[in-house]
């Protein structure tokens, strides 16, 4: 309706208006309305008579600097819309308009306001919001007395207003909601009283509200949630009758709510989420009954709130009858928790005589197991988010014969039984949706049309059965939906032409997370192939199943961080054209591919530009994942990136040159952590090492044949941290000893490895050891009390390991040691006392263990000692807990035993502050 009035608007007034993005324009010299996209050249050159001219609106200047001439010749001007353009410093010539009634100047990047803007008695309309950079106002602002619109919303280093301020009284709307760092705003606003709109939200240092706040007789519309810094609302504020609008959310500590809030009998919004300080809970004793008692109530949020407010008071819904939308999310306590059969809480069951509810919000309340029958008499609801209710069990039937109900919010529950079959006729379960046929001629799809959830996925698209049904949705117009999945059933019959379908499907610009799926056409709508332009507020993007598509334009997408391709079986190399244009992929961080078989080519450089230069793809690139591609070659340098995990790709390991690159190879080359997973080739094939000069970190998953070359191991001479996980051979490679750097090694999962070779006496650098699920493992070999340096042992799921060899004491770095699932030890050596440095000590699961050695009393710099799991070590603990009381007590200790822990407790009489 709003676009068939202006168009109407246009047509009247088709001579008076100047448009210079037309061609022609008839009767230039009588124009009195402007639209001009260029806010740097003088009026003069698009109209004869500036003079005529009521008022300018810029459109599309975002990226030129207003220069005061685009302006100051229309000595007539009443409104003045800088909103399209890049306002750097607010032009002194603003004073010259001496008519002007509205300006609109937001996002201004100067600190200073020019004081000639306070010459402007006329203006009644003043915007300046989301200019970050003012740190002040012109103290004579007052001056501008007929103003009665200010929104200086957003502007974060504001500290202060001028003491001329309270001379705004014909005020009406105020808006300094986000100011953060504005301070004694109090001391202004009680003058004036003609306010209706008053946003002081994340105000976060106002203080005090004013004594004399009830004289805003005419305040509708009060925002003060996020004023963390307000203590309690005065009590004249039981005086401002004529509100409808209070927002208080995030004001925890507010107190004496109950008797501020009494007698508001005209509210009908009312926002207390989050105002639950635990420890004033007894001032908030009388809420319930207050907001009983708040009849005209059409909005009421208590999301976050205390649920021991309200215990079982049932009649506090009562009275609401005009509620429209209640939201209880995340209650604070155990309100939802479950009771006995038979048993129910009255306060949720007391929403089902909410007759006019519409919307009910119950999501993330982990408590909730399951829904009352009673709402099944809520004959008005259309919406029921249960999102995140990950412990709800099941629906009731009452729900689904519900007739109005158009949406039930589901994500997130995990544990709910598969009871929805009597949904099948009846709502929407959102976020998932299922296009289904309704008769040969139409599906289900339309009933989207009024649905504007924050996450949406339209599934089994292949059953739309016209183009007009997706148009019909107006999708691009739901500007709630952030997530956003499309998906065709592969091999299924369409009934449209995927393409057809996905060019009526235009996403809203508020999309952040798109996933495509089965999509089955060759090419794209013109909405996809200017995505950048459609979608500039994408972060991820997910494109799987594509049987067909061979260019994907995705390259000029500014705040792309996440891009996911699997499946795309038409595709066959990454190049230029996979980029768009220079400056690709400006924020990427992170790109996963797998299973693209038929992908053989990745270009990581790419010539742009007349003059042909190379930048490297995904210039900040993160995180990169190549899995099932087993033909992908990557040339001619290794991409950009610091972790890197390669998953049955031979080729992409194998396919380098044997020498180093030197030069920008080199230089440029940043990957730091490289896992390689399911690799068939030798270690000594690897020739991908021959191009990571600053790999740190290698993990090797369930590669079977580790033999390298001296070549390969010189590669590795700098790594730090290297992990071996899964292997069937009995031995471990050769080549371990001759890392000099290595500080951290890892070996996991090498179920057929009896003992430890010596070769690993070598590393003498190493810090930090873990063996894990080394089932024959049975010993770790005299030698080991030549790893001077370890710091940390980690030995866990290595059931035939019975004992530690006598060199281990020698361990004198040792900081940490950890023992789990050892089922073979069944002592602890005497030798434990030597280890001097021992700060952590974790014994889990262990059960022959029975007892712990005399000399842990040497053990004075222990911090730790966790036990968990092994029954007969409390014996030790009961009988030797006057010894070690002593050890005890002087440490700082956390003794962790499962079995019998009141008891041990209780028999170590330690002092009140240790217990």
């Amino acid at each position: 309706m709003h676009d068939l009035v202006h168009d109407f608007a246009r047509s009247i007034l088709f001579d008076a208006v100047l448009d210079s993005g037309k061609k022609i324009n008839i009767g230039v010299s009588s124009c009195r309305y402007g639209m001009l996209r260029d806010c740097s050249k003088p009026l003069e050159l698009v109209t004869p008579s500036p003079a005529k001219i009521r008022a300018l609106h810029f459109l599309g200047c975002g990226k030129i600097e207003l220069h005061g001439v685009a302006f100051s010749s229309a000595s007539c001007l009443r409104v003045l819309d800088l909103s399209g353009c890049s306002i750097l410093r607010l032009p002194a010539s603003i004073g010259q308009l001496k008519q002007l009634r509205y300006l609109n100047a937001p996002g201004m990047k100067n600190r200073m306001i020019p004081k000639c803007i306070t010459k402007l008695s006329k203006l009644n309309f003043l915007s300046l919001c989301r200019s970050r950079a003012i740190s002040a106002l012109p103290e004579s602002i007052g001056e501008i007395e007929g103003l009665m619109h200010l929104d200086l919303s957003g502007c974060s280093r504001l500290k202060e207003l001028p003491k001329s301020f309270g001379k705004l009284r014909r005020l009406v709307h105020l808006n300094l909601s986000n100011c953060s760092r504005v301070k004694d705003v109090s001391e202004y606003i009680c003058g004036l009283t003609n306010l209706e709109y008053l946003n002081l939200s994340v105000c976060r240092k106002i203080g005090f509200l004013p004594r004399t706040l009830g004289s805003l007789t005419e305040l509708k519309y009060l925002n003060l949630s996020g004023c963390f810094g307000i203590k309690e609302l005065p009590k004249s504020f039981q005086q401002l009758k004529n509100l409808v609008h209070l927002d208080l959310s995030c004001c925890n500590c507010v107190k004496d709510l109950s008797e501020a809030l009494d007698g508001l009998a005209k509210l009908q919004y009312l926002n207390l989420s989050y105002c639950h300080h635990y420890g004033n809970q007894f001032r908030l004793r009388g809420l319930p009954e207050v907001i009983g008692n708040l009849t005209s109530l059409r909005h009421l949020h208590l999301s976050g709130f205390l649920d021991n407010i309200f215990g079982n008071q049932s009649g506090v819904m009562d009275k609401l009858l005009e509620i429209g939308y209640l939201n209880l999310s995340t209650f604070q306590g155990n309100i939802f928790q479950q009771l006995p059969p038979g048993q129910s809480h009255s306060f949720i069951e007391c929403i089902g005589a909410l007759s006019n509810l519409e919307h009910l919000n119950l999501s993330n309340n982990v408590s909730l197991y399951s829904v009352p029958e009673s709402l099944g008499n809520l004959r008005k609801l259309h919406t029921l988010d249960l999102t995140g209710c990950i412990g709800l069990l099941w629906l009731p039937e009452s729900i689904s014969k519900i007739q109005s109900l158009k949406y039930v919010l589901m994500k997130d529950l995990l544990r709910l039984k598969s009871t929805l079959s009597c949904f099948n006729n009846g709502p929407i379960l959102l976020p998932n949706f299922v296009v289904q046929a309704v008769d040969k001629k139409s599906s289900n799809l339309g009933q989207l049309l009024d649905a504007n959830p924050a996450e949406l996925d339209i599934s089994s698209l292949e059953n739309v059965k016209s183009t007009k049904e997706a148009k019909g949705i107006k999708l691009s117009g739901k500007r709630n939906i952030v997530k956003l999945k499309f998906d065709w059933t592969i091999g299924t019959k369409r009934y449209v032409e995927d393409m057809e379908v996905l060019r009526e499907l235009v996403p809203p610009s508020t999309v952040k997370y798109f996933e495509l799926r089965g999509y089955h056409s060759t090419s794209f709508p013109t909405w996809l192939m200017g995505i950048a332009h459609c979608l500039p507020n994408l972060v991820k993007i997910k494109i799987v199943d594509l049987s067909k598509c061979s260019i994907l334009p995705l390259g000029q997408l500014p705040n792309l961080k996440q891009l996911v391709l699997g499946r795309m079986k038409s595709i066959t190399k990454i190049d230029a054209d996979f980029c768009g244009g220079a400056r690709a992929f400006p924020q990427l961080k992170t790109f996963d591919i797998y299973s693209m078989e038929r992908l053989q080519e990745w270009n990581t450089t790419y010539s742009c530009g007349e003059d042909g230069v190379t930048e490297f793809m995904f210039p900040n690139l993160q995180w990169l994942s190549i899995s099932d591609c087993p033909n992908l070659v990557v040339k001619p340098l290794p991409p950009r990136v610091t972790w890197w995990k390669i998953e049955g790709g031979e080729s992409v390991i194998s396919s380098w040159g044997g020498s180093v690159h030197t030069g920008t190879s080199s230089s440029s080359c940043s990957v730091t952590n490289l896992v390689v997973k399911f690799c068939t080739l030798p270690l000594s094939q690897w020739s991908l090492l021959h191009h990571l000069p600053a790999l740190r970190h290698l993990t090797i998953h369930w590669c079977a044949d580790l033999t390298s070359s001296p070549e390969i191991i010189q590669d590795l001479h700098s790594l730090k941290s290297l992990s071996l996980d899964g292997n069937e051979q009995a031995e471990l490679p050769d080549w371990l000893g001759d890392l000099p750097s290595l500080q951290e090694l890892k070996i996991t999962m090498y179920p057929a490895l009896t003992e430890l070779q010596e070769k690993i006496r070598q590393l003498m650098s190493l810090q930090s050891l873990t063996l894990s699920s080394c089932q024959m493992l049975t010993s770790l070999g005299e030698w080991f009390g030549s790893l001077t340096s370890l710091q940390e042992l980690h030995i866990s799921h290595c059931q035939r390991l019975n004992s530690f060899p006598e060199g281990m004491q020698y361990l004198t770095s040792l900081l940490s040691l950890h023992l789990s699932y050892c089922e073979s030890i069944s002592a602890l050596p005497e030798w434990l006392g030597n280890l001097t440095s021992l700060k952590t000590l974790q014994i889990w699961e262990c059960r022959g263990i029975k007892s712990l050695p005399e000399s842990i009393e040497q053990l004075t710099m222990l911090e730790h000692l966790e036990i968990s799991g092994c029954p007969e070590l409390k014996q030790c603990v009961f009988g030797s807990a006057g010894r070690l009381e002593g050890v005890f007590t002087n440490l700082k200790l956390a003794l962790q035993i499962q079995e019998h822990l009141g008891a041990i407790c209780a028999a170590m009489s330690l002092p009140a502050s240790q217990k």
